[in-house]
């Protein structure tokens, strides 16, 4: 369902006239106020559209219109009175072509099955980009395909990451095309492909070139010293290429083991600003020497490291670091150069966090020196669109927020919270005075112009956008690890089973207790045994991290309990006569394991654990020694209490270590 404002009464200063533009204009007609691709028309999310308000009311700047639009974090490409962007539903993945003005869609072009429908982040990642009159986006598997942008109908498809069995991307390609001199760039990460070159009329190969794996950030097409060049992160490293012949020209490492990047580069020739994750700050290049550039800028002695230099190359040089500073560090959200100043958010957090705003600052850079020149808590992680002397922020929490370019010190112009309870890292694009912003269910639209909007109809706010309430599940963990999307080392792991172990043996001295004061009753002691051990595993996470700086995760005894526990009811109801009627116990119970692991399942992915979940997978070895540990769960002995106590260790001791030898296994496949 879609909700819809009312056209502009007059265009933006700046604009063109005509209140709509062909969905199949050809590039030569593109105005100023078209953004095609990923991070707008010059690939830097710099807008030349002009006359935007100066501020807006506190209900918001004016809803245009508002739309249920399924998962994804693709943004929007728009031209003339269309927008495009990709999502996914229960059943596939699709390109959906939307009418700017009212969110009603156009077309849509079913592609594939949902990539991680289940998973902590579903959807496809890549945004379409528009070049004459045709659509071409990536899906997250690496497939290319190309569109008609006026109808949807599909004209090609590839998938060269399948075909140069491309590495580095197995959180799902995230890249965007890049069509520059009538060639797609698009980072592959395969033996001789690192970068891959296609034929846009037909997908074929042009060129493929490098030998490193890839990562997720978009290349970015620059010129230098005349020549068309395109840059590219990739997993350790980054790379340039000639987009001509797809010639190497060099590559730098940055990084070891495993790593992503996400973040745009930024690029003024000849300086070009790499702005790393996970608090490894950012570096400033000089691509040509200091007497080429003609700067008067005084280089340090610090090389690059250079992984391939052409050395027969005459223009560019091994690039050397003109300065560098740690306190830049870029993740999900770009930063944006104006007039020689970057804006963007220096992120502390190793990664951005679904639970919860990513802790950092908003800064502003001097490009040349990399000095600081102000900083601010008051925004957080946003992208960024700079136009009109101004910078529009959409930060990760779901704020529109507006601010003043070229200050001295921030100064904040409006804000509104738009989306509440959701995930905001997509880029915003702005079109003809709208703003499009994306969560990972919703879309929205905001006319942010000067000029009034017709309201001969009812308008809408804010107000009007439908609130998705998530469950607040901090409280059960109290706490997270420094990493959180990292394998636990085995230390950290044993420190885990120790407290687990630990309160199998308090909730055995709770039932020792219970034993003595109801005078030997097995029934009522084994009962407070078990739910002494889920009450451990519930609450012991948050009493012990809110108490101590280790952080410990007792919820993998939870899961156990509960599946212990309908192993002993199914071996229990076997031995009975009336077993009909006593098979509803064993049906209750398995409903209950089940009930529990999807909520320990809806826990892992409201608050962005990406290791914790698998130890859903430790059940199926652990059952035979479960089976086993039924049969003296379930029996009493003379010495019932201790053999209850080692009957639960072990079979404790199976499900949790097998849990952690499939974590570390897919680790390993993984690398």
């Amino acid at each position: 369902m879609c909700w819809k404002y009312v056209t502009p009464s007059s265009t933006n200063s700046g604009q063109s006239s005509s209140s709509s533009l062909d969905g199949n204009l050809e590039t030569s007609q593109l105005n100023q106020t078209s953004w095609p691709q990923l991070r707008g028309p010059t690939f830097d999310s710099i807008s030349a559209e002009t006359g935007l308000a100066d501020s807006w009311s506190e209900e918001g700047p004016p809803l245009v219109w508002t739309c249920e639009l399924g998962q994804g974090y693709s943004s929007f490409a728009a031209v003339g009175n269309r927008v495009f962007t990709q999502t996914q539903n229960l059943y596939q993945q699709s390109v959906v072509c939307l009418d700017a003005e009212t969110g009603n869609t156009v077309w849509t072009h079913h592609y594939g099955w949902p990539y991680d429908g289940g998973g902590l982040y579903p959807g496809p990642r890549s945004t379409p980009t528009w070049h004459n009159g045709r659509l071409y986006f990536a899906a997250p598997d690496g497939t290319i395909s190309c569109l008609i942008a006026d109808s949807g109908k599909q004209v090609w498809s590839c998938n060269p990451k399948k075909k140069y069995r491309g590495l580095g991307t197995d959180f799902g390609y995230a890249a965007s095309p890049v069509i520059v001199d009538d060639r797609i760039i698009v980072p592959v990460g395969g033996q001789d492909a690192s970068v891959v070159a296609l034929d846009p009329r037909d997908g074929s190969v042009i060129w493929a070139s490098g030998e490193s794996s890839a990562s997720y950030a978009t290349p970015l097409p620059i010129r230098c010293q005349g020549r068309s060049l395109v840059v590219t992160s990739l997993e350790n490293s980054i790379a340039l290429f000639d987009v001509a012949s797809g010639k190497q020209i060099w590559e730098i490492e940055f990084s070891q083991g495993y790593d992503e990047h996400s973040a745009a580069p930024i690029y003024r020739e000849p300086f070009l600003v790499v702005a790393s994750p996970f608090k490894a700050g950012a570096k400033c290049y000089l691509l040509v020497s200091e007497e080429r550039a003609d700067v008067g800028h005084r280089i340090p002695e610090t090389q690059g490291h250079d992984k391939g230099a052409d050395p027969d190359n005459e223009q560019l040089d091994v690039p050397v670091v003109a300065w560098e500073t740690p306190n830049f560090s870029n993740d999900v959200a770009s930063s944006v150069l104006v007039d020689g100043r970057v804006y963007g958010f220096d992120l502390k957090d190793p990664q951005s966090r679904l639970n919860r705003p990513s802790r950092g600052e908003f800064r502003c850079l001097d490009f040349e020196t990399g000095r600081i020149i102000w900083s601010t808590n008051k925004v957080g992680q946003a992208n960024v669109i700079a136009a009109d002397q101004k910078l529009i922020l959409f930060t990760d929490s779901g704020e529109l927020i507006l601010a003043r370019s070229g200050t001295d010190e921030y100064t904040e112009l409006a804000r509104t919270q738009v989306f509440h309870d959701e995930i905001c890292w997509t880029y915003p694009t702005l079109h003809r005075g709208c703003i499009y912003l994306r969560t990972q269910t919703r879309a929205a639209c905001f006319y942010l112009g000067q000029t009034p909007y017709n309201t001969k109809r009812p308008t809408l706010s804010v107000q009007s956008i439908p609130r998705v309430y998530a469950l607040d599940a901090k409280w059960l963990i109290g706490g997270e690890r420094e990493y959180p999307a990292t394998v636990p080392d085995w230390i950290e792991f044993l420190a885990w089973y120790k407290w687990s172990l630990a309160g199998i043996v308090l909730a055995s001295f709770a039932a020792g207790i219970s034993f003595l004061s109801t005078r030997g009753s097995v029934v009522v002691s084994r009962v407070i045994y078990w739910l002494t051990t889920i009450a451990i595993g519930v609450l012991g996470s948050p009493f012990i991290n809110t108490r101590q700086a280790e952080y410990v995760l007792l919820w993998p005894l939870v899961l156990w309990t509960t599946f212990q526990l309908t192993i002993n009811t199914i071996t229990w109801t076997e031995r009975l006569a009336d077993r009909k009627f006593y098979r509803w116990h064993s049906r209750a119970s398995g409903l209950f394991f089940i009930a529990t692991c999807a909520v320990y399942f809806h826990l892992c992915r409201s608050l962005g654990y990406a290791i914790e979940w698998s130890f859903l997978t430790g059940f199926l070895p652990a059952f035979p020694v479960a089976a086993i540990a039924a049969r003296f769960l379930t029996k009493r002995h003379r010495f019932w209490p201790a053999f209850d106590l080692v009957a639960s260790a072990l079979s404790f001791s199976t499900y949790f270590w097998f849990s952690v030898i499939f974590i570390k296994w897919k680790l390993t496949v993984g690398s």
